[in-house]
């Protein structure tokens, strides 16, 4: 807000006439303001109020206010002016204008009877609220499409917004959360690291991922958890949010994936260090010509049908996994299938 005056009090001001007081309040505003009659005509507006409309504030006295703002010969469509006659209260509505945001207020006045003898109009530029709301809107559609778990709660812990993912995993929304902590699902012995990692990140530390587990409808899952500081409009920590990563699937794809590796080569050590044997001792034979080329032939294809034989042994393994129930990366379940 402008300063009154310069180097003087509001009492000394006061000494002058009550009129030029009020005009100078008046002008401090930085919104727009008018003052109107029952009508609509201008009766005074503040030097806000010229300046966003490209005149004096004496060039707006006796003008009708849809003139000098929308530049037509009557009250626009749903005109909050009129409207307020109707309603004898507040009315407004957003106006875009010189490529800003405004929010157009009007508040009666009243008189006795209630009738309206006139009304403040008051226009304040909203841009910068609006561009945070579509920023925030953009970023919450972002969020809710989301397949990372994101739970906002308050310092306190309590649940106070979950994303459609949360809600999948938790199994409840976020009216079902109320009086829930996310911690609630975190195991006894997990809820020592849990506290000390949000204690970290509410006292300034950047917070990093972590794995942990948590119990969902007594089942244990496997998570990967980012925890970070909400702040609120004055910098100051109002909430803590979490993104939970559900690992589980992606830990039994693992576990399957070990299994087949160790079953593989539970399959082929054995016959491939006899088949590696045996064309060590053929080569030394042959070399020392204690047995023929022909008799070396006969030798290395018994070798390659035992050969054969485990490789077909790792095809049956292969399309046991791919047609298997069991949660494995797409691309592996391809590959062990021929594709």
């Amino acid at each position: 807000m402008r300063a009154i005056d310069e180097g003087r009090s509001l009492e000394a001001l006061e000494e002058r006439s009550g009129e030029d007081l009020w005009q100078r309040v008046f002008d401090a505003i930085e919104d727009p303001i008018f003052i109107q009659n029952a009508s609509g005509v201008i009766l005074r507006a503040n030097r806000a109020a010229g300046a966003l409309l490209g005149r004096s504030a004496e060039a707006l006295v006796g003008r009708f206010c849809y003139e000098v703002v929308h530049g037509t010969a009557s009250f626009i469509e749903g005109c909050p002016f009129v409207r307020s006659w109707a309603s004898r209260c507040r009315e407004s509505y957003t106006l875009f204008m010189h490529d800003r945001w405004y929010r157009v207020t009007i508040d009666p006045l009243l008189d006795a009877k209630q009738n309206v003898v006139g009304a403040i109009h008051i226009i304040a530029d909203m841009s910068e609220i609006k561009r945070i709301d579509e920023l925030r809107s953009h970023l919450a559609a972002i969020l809710e499409t989301s397949e990372e778990a994101i739970v906002g709660t308050a310092l306190d812990g309590r649940i106070v917004s979950m994303n459609a993912s949360a809600q999948r995993l938790f199994g409840f929304d976020s009216a079902g959360a109320q009086g829930r902590q996310v911690t609630d699902t975190v195991p006894d012995e997990r809820k020592v690291a849990w506290n000390a990692a949000i204690s970290r990140v509410i006292g300034g530390d950047a917070g990093k991922r972590f794995e942990s587990e948590i119990v969902v409808g007594g089942e244990r899952l496997e998570i990967s958890v980012g925890i970070s500081r909400v702040l609120d409009e004055r910098g100051v920590v109002g909430g803590i949010s979490f993104m939970i990563h559900d690992l589980s699937a992606q830990r039994r794809a693992e576990r399957a994936l070990v299994a087949y590796v160790t079953e593989a080569s539970l399959r082929m050590k054995v016959p491939l260090g006899a088949v590696s044997e045996e064309v060590d001792r053929v080569t030394a034979l042959l070399a020392g010509g204690a047995i023929t080329p022909l008799e070396a032939v006969a030798i290395l294809k018994v070798q390659k049908t035992h050969l054969d034989q485990i490789a077909r042994n790792l095809a049956d393994l292969d399309r046991a996994v791919a047609n298997s129930d069991g949660e494995i990366p797409e691309a592996y379940r391809r590959f062990f299938a021929g594709e």
